[in-house]
């Protein structure tokens, strides 16, 4: 009896003092940990931004294989929401302010606990994107007061998890970036196309991608909806674009940003009309998002036209075939056509 006495005196006076222990431990933490992934701030502020990849680089998938995640509504910007339930508990997670490829703020809470403030920053540097992944709490559930002090402060309870947790992060954006950068063309064949109409946005500009990308990003669109708008459905028409000169020696291209029609339709306001005339064509397709290897396709169509003594004439034009928002990267395709004399 007097060894349960003492004993049972023994478990309270710990009890007692992992209590005290606990209850010492600061209830307010600002723990962040940075890293450079060599990547574009875009590539890196994207991953972050949708809730959905946290999955294959949180540090705590790693080490908890009874989470079960549910997406809200939206899980791309503020508003951005999801929630978990593990043998730890039940969490949640919300996107509630944004600034693009600088900052995402965000609430955390587990359980019943009062919600702490996730925040991730985002810089250009060396190259590539120097990410800052900070996790601040001023009043800290008890237990988490009591692991970090065992642990020896919270430095060392969330430090090591944010190392890992960008250390994962790292291997997910370069190994998307090395798919979004994958491309492959087809071989050059020539095929005998009929006449086709195409309306569009004229340009005259310099060769500068940025430059064209944000015209691309303006009038396909715009010239989309005047198609659906006027009764054509997508199969209707295919995005494209014409080229009447690309000069990169004096640093000039003129062009058009539309459609190629499969249905008759007037040029809009601001649109043009031109006629791709029949005739024999030389026409190749790249695989691959946009910005990778066109290079590599136009080379390839005019070494075609050199080794088979065959002069190109303008107009040259290249079709989006697909939706590059329902595809994977690597599938997105570009046909591309070269008129022969």
């Amino acid at each position: 009896m007097k060894f349960l006495k003492y004993f049972l005196g023994l478990v309270v006076v710990l009890v007692v003092g992992v209590l005290i222990f606990g209850a010492m431990q600061p209830s307010e933490y600002d723990v962040s940990r940075s890293k450079v992934i060599k990547a574009p701030i875009s590539a890196v502020y994207n991953t972050v931004n949708d809730l959905k990849t946290w999955e294959k680089w949180g540090p705590w998938h790693d080490e908890d294989s009874t989470i079960v995640v549910s997406y809200g509504e939206k899980t791309v910007g503020v508003g951005a929401s999801d929630s978990w339930t593990s043998k730890d508990g039940p969490g949640s997670m919300k996107t509630v302010n944004v600034i693009p490829n600088k900052l995402i703020e965000q609430k955390m809470q587990f359980g019943d606990a009062d919600p702490s403030d996730i925040i991730w920053h985002f810089e250009e540097k060396d190259g590539g994107t120097n990410i800052t992944w900070q996790m601040k709490e001023t009043k800290a559930p008890f237990m988490f007061k009591l692991i970090s002090g065992f642990m020896g402060g919270w430095e060392n309870f969330f430090g090591p998890m944010e190392e890992k947790g960008l250390d994962n992060l790292e291997k997910v954006v370069l190994e998307a970036q090395k798919l979004a950068n994958s491309f492959r063309i087809t071989p050059v064949v020539v095929k005998d196309l009929p006449a086709q109409k195409f309306i569009g946005y004229y340009h005259k500009t310099t060769t500068d991608m940025s430059n064209m990308t944000e015209l691309f990003q303006t009038d396909m669109p715009k010239a989309g909806m005047y198609a659906m708008k006027n009764g054509l459905e997508y199969g209707d028409f295919t995005p494209a674009a014409v080229y009447n000169v690309w000069d990169m020696e004096n640093n000039i291209a003129e062009f058009y940003i539309g459609l190629i029609l499969k249905k008759d339709l007037k040029p809009g306001e601001g649109m043009s009309l031109v006629n791709l005339s029949k005739g024999a064509t030389a026409t190749a397709s790249k695989f691959g998002n946009y910005g990778t290897g066109e290079m590599e396709i136009h080379n390839s169509l005019l070494k075609y036209a050199t080794d088979n003594k065959k002069e190109i004439e303008y107009p040259i034009w290249e079709a989006y075939v697909n939706d590059p928002t329902m595809v994977k990267p690597q599938d997105i395709q570009t046909d591309y056509f070269y008129s022969l004399k």
